[in-house]
């Protein structure tokens, strides 16, 4: 079989591909003979290399090559366009059960946890607040005249804590956006079918 012949019955097999699909795995394969050429070797030696373009062709199709149906004919296969979509009868029951198990993930797990996790940065942010120690220092000095030496290296060490505390919420706010909305995603990505991600 020369190069011709090869990539003839390859295209025939391939009919129920994708046509941009088909024509790029067409073009790797002429790609091959192109080296083995280059390479010195005839094309009747790189297609006994490459195999048998039926078999390649069956294998590359995977679930939509069917030996029972007279599509499995190339001459007569249908071309891509001519294919139905493959029928999905489950697929409300799918979507109810996968539903149901949601609401039950989330409500004993999902939720929780992330009421949980928000209410660790409620606590890391309103301890934050510690940043106007100052200010209750300057009032409690101003409005009644009390000034204590400890009580202003507490206030300036309390300042301080307040800012470490304050980068630290800003860091864990988006941290926990980050989880939270890629869970949210999740859900969805779910319930549409899509799991791969």
């Amino acid at each position: 079989m020369n190069r011709q012949q090869f990539m003839q019955v390859m295209e025939i097999h391939l009919r129920p591909m994708e046509p941009q699909e088909r024509a790029e795995l067409l073009a790797d394969y002429d790609q091959h003979f192109e080296l083995g050429l280059q390479e010195g070797r005839t094309e009747q030696e790189i297609a006994r290399e490459l195999g048998r373009p039926e078999e390649i062709a069956r294998e590359a199709l995977g679930d939509r090559y069917d030996v029972n149906t007279p599509g499995s004919d190339p001459f007569y296969a249908p071309t891509y366009g001519e294919m139905r979509p493959p029928k999905n009868s489950n697929r409300a029951a799918r979507n109810f059960f996968t539903g149901i198990g949601l609401i039950f993930l989330n409500l004993i797990l999902g939720i929780p946890l992330g009421l949980t996790l928000w209410s660790l940065w409620l606590v890391i942010a309103s301890m934050s607040l510690l940043v106007l120690a100052p200010v209750a220092a300057a009032v409690d000095f101003l409005f009644l005249s009390h000034f204590d030496k400890a009580e202003l290296f507490v206030a300036i060490g309390a300042f301080g804590v307040g800012i470490l505390f304050f980068m630290a919420a800003k860091r864990v706010f988006k941290g926990f956006k980050a989880v939270t909305l890629q869970y949210i995603r999740w859900n969805s990505k779910t319930m549409k079918g899509d799991v791969s991600a």
